[in-house]
């Protein structure tokens, strides 16, 4: 059963929202712009903002809740990334659960079409996204997590999830 879809687009979007302390680098002293419960963790990358838009690049109200064939995107705004030849390089992954822990998508290599790179424009502005496209039962939440790390310098990621409510 085919439950959702999932797409990698680099979008560039500004945002301001109120100010959140996210533990960076065992730092708490690191602020950033954190919406829609979004949990994070970082090493070596510098996350400015992070919060979830719709297809149309509206803001998602926090809370979260969707309905079935809303494209959901975390967008999110970063810096520190390593360099090589002008490029950056990235590897990305996401996954998507159900409350009841099953797994509705697993996807481990979102960026294998780019084996020449991205731009570090582009690699600051990133989204990942998630649609679900059907649903069998209620579910409490959906989960998603995902994990961007760089090639170039194994140390350097960030990775995070949130929840998503019908």
């Amino acid at each position: 059963m085919k439950y959702l879809s999932i797409t990698f687009l680099l979008l560039a979007f500004v945002f301001t929202s109120c100010d959140l302390t996210v533990k960076k680098n065992g730092d708490t002293k690191s602020t950033a712009k954190i919406r829609n419960g979004i949990q994070l963790k970082s090493e070596g990358i510098n996350v400015e903002q992070a919060f979830l838009i719709d297809e149309k690049g509206a803001l998602i109200p926090e809370g979260n809740k969707i309905n079935v064939n809303q494209k959901v995107r975390i967008h999110l705004i970063i810096s520190g990334w390593s360099e090589k030849e002008g490029k950056v390089f990235l590897e990305a992954s996401e996954k998507a659960e159900t409350s009841d822990g099953d797994i509705m998508m697993d996807e481990k290599d979102l960026f294998k079409e780019y084996k020449d790179g991205i731009s570090p424009k582009d690699a600051g502005l990133l989204t990942l996204s998630f649609e679900l496209t059907r649903v069998d039962k209620i579910y409490d939440y959906f989960k998603v997590s995902f994990r961007i790390a760089d090639k170039n310098d194994n140390g350097k990621y960030v990775e995070g999830n949130y929840k998503l409510y019908l």
